[in-house]
C-alpha cells in the first residue's frame, strides 16, 4: 500500500504542476485576447509551442502509460470513464491541429483571426483542465479501489525508473 500512496502522491504533484501551467497560459490568453492587435506574434507562437509540447509529453504521461492500463485490466466498469477521457484527449488534439493551421494566417489577416485563435487556445486549456479534473475526481479514486497491490508495485517501479532516466539525462557529461 505504500507504493500506491507514493504513486498517487506523485500523480497529485504532477497534476498540480500541469494545472498551474495551463492556468497561466489561459490567464495570458484571456488577458490579451481583448486587444488582439497588441499580442506579440512571437509570444503567441511561444504559448502555442508550450501547449504543443505539453500535449506531446502528456500523451506519454504516467496516467496514460501506467494507471489507465492497470484500471482497464482491473475492471470492465471503467470503460465509460476511459472513453470519456479519450474523447477529451482527441478533442484537444483536434483543437491544437486547428490552431497550428490558423496561426500563420491569423497574423497575416489581423485582429479578428487572432481573437479567434486565442479563443481556440482558451478552449484547449479548458479541455485540459476538464480532463485533469475528471482524472482526479474519478480515475484516481477508481484506481485506488480496483488496482491490486502487485499492480501498484509495478506502477511505482515504472515511476521510479522514469525518474531515474530523467535524472540521468539531466546530468552534465564531464569529459575525461
Amino acid at each position: 500500500m505504500l507504493t500506491a500512496t507514493y504513486a498517487l502522491m506523485t500523480l497529485a504533484v504532477e497534476q498540480n504542476t500541469e494545472r498551474g501551467f495551463i492556468t497561466r497560459i489561459l490567464h495570458y490568453l484571456q488577458t490579451h485576447a481583448a486587444r488582439p492587435e497588441r499580442i506579440d506574434p512571437a509570444c503567441l507562437q511561444s504559448q502555442f509551442d508550450a501547449l504543443t509540447q505539453f500535449a506531446e509529453t502528456r500523451h506519454k504521461h504516467k496516467l496514460e502509460a501506467c494507471i489507465i492500463p492497470a484500471v482497464r485490466e482491473a475492471t470492465p466498469d471503467a470503460a465509460p470513464l476511459l472513453a470519456d477521457l479519450e474523447a477529451l484527449s482527441r478533442s484537444g488534439s483536434k483543437m491544437l491541429r486547428s490552431v497550428r493551421r490558423g496561426l500563420r494566417l491569423a497574423f497575416l489577416h489581423g485582429g479578428g483571426r487572432i481573437r479567434g485563435l486565442c479563443r481556440k487556445l482558451e478552449r484547449y486549456c479548458e479541455n485540459v483542465l476538464a480532463r485533469l479534473a475528471k482524472e482526479e475526481q474519478e480515475l484516481l479514486p477508481l484506481a485506488q479501489r480496483v488496482v491490486t497491490s502487485e499492480q501498484w508495485f509495478t506502477i511505482g517501479s515504472m515511476f521510479l525508473h522514469g525518474a531515474a532516466e530523467r535524472a540521468a539525462r539531466a546530468r552534465p557529461v564531464i569529459p575525461a
